[in-house]
């Protein structure tokens, strides 16, 4: 069984801005190494959460195993260097769970999985939802985390609920509706999961996706994927599910 969700990274886009505004601009256009230099400069819980935040960036984006891992791994370590400092920051604790999940995505199935990384990320959604209910990028975490785990065969063991992540999903859409990044996420996990009765509301979630006007270089280059997937859909359901599968 191959748990991967690196659907996590919607928590990457549109977050209040860190303490340090000239890390936070890096961040914004997309130069993550300038952003990682002068958030870890800062040394604040918030600046090393954007610093984390940056290198799950680049591990999203990164094709090759050795380089997506690093990136991943020091990416974790900056995150939890920032929940040290202030437990109670959610995205320190959401930054880690991406990190995680990255980990994942580029190790084999039988690692992957004997290194519990599904149960380690959901210890974090959860301490970030305790700590903000209401956190459409938690809530939409959470989700891509209940319909992934169950889709790719760990149901019964993680107690993951399709469900019950539809309904965060819809609960986060409302909550950030312009947010092209969760838009995305949650039209690929529901179409990823094949359900009739989710098809309509993921297509209006990526059509979403591909309307809103983005605010960071990450999320245009979501909305570029966007792109790509409703191009495919309108090929035909095998480009669809190709392109899914070509998914972290």
């Amino acid at each position: 069984m191959k748990i991967l969700f690196a659907a996590l990274l919607i928590c990457l886009s549109t977050l209040a801005a860190p303490a340090e505004a000239g890390a936070y601009a890096a961040y914004q256009r997309g130069d993550y190494a300038r952003a990682v230099e002068i958030a870890t400069a800062s040394g604040r819980a918030e600046d090393l959460a954007l610093a984390a935040r940056s290198l799950n960036a680049v591990a999203y984006f990164d094709h090759g195993r050795k380089s997506e891992r690093r990136a991943a791994d020091d990416a974790f370590e900056f995150a939890d260097q920032a929940i040290a400092l202030d437990p109670a920051l959610p995205e320190a604790h959401l930054q880690a769970a991406i990190a995680i999940a990255l980990k994942a995505a580029r190790m084999s199935p039988v690692k992957a999985f004997f290194s519990g990384f599904a149960g380690k990320a959901r210890k974090k959604i959860d301490r970030a939802l305790a700590l903000d209910k209401q956190n459409p990028w938690a809530l939409s975490a959470s989700a891509a985390w209940r319909i992934e785990v169950a889709r790719r065969g760990g149901a019964a063991l993680y107690g993951a609920d399709p469900e019950e992540g539809f309904e965060e999903f819809m609960a986060a859409r409302a909550l950030a509706p312009e947010n092209i990044t969760i838009a995305h996420e949650c039209a690929l996990r529901l179409l990823a999961d094949g359900r009739p009765a989710w098809r309509a509301p993921a297509l209006l979630s990526l059509d979403a996706a591909l309307k809103a006007a983005p605010t960071t270089k990450f999320e245009a280059d979501i909305q570029a994927r966007s792109l790509v997937f409703r191009a495919a859909i309108d090929k035909g359901l095998a480009a669809e599910r190709a392109f899914i599968a070509a998914q972290p």
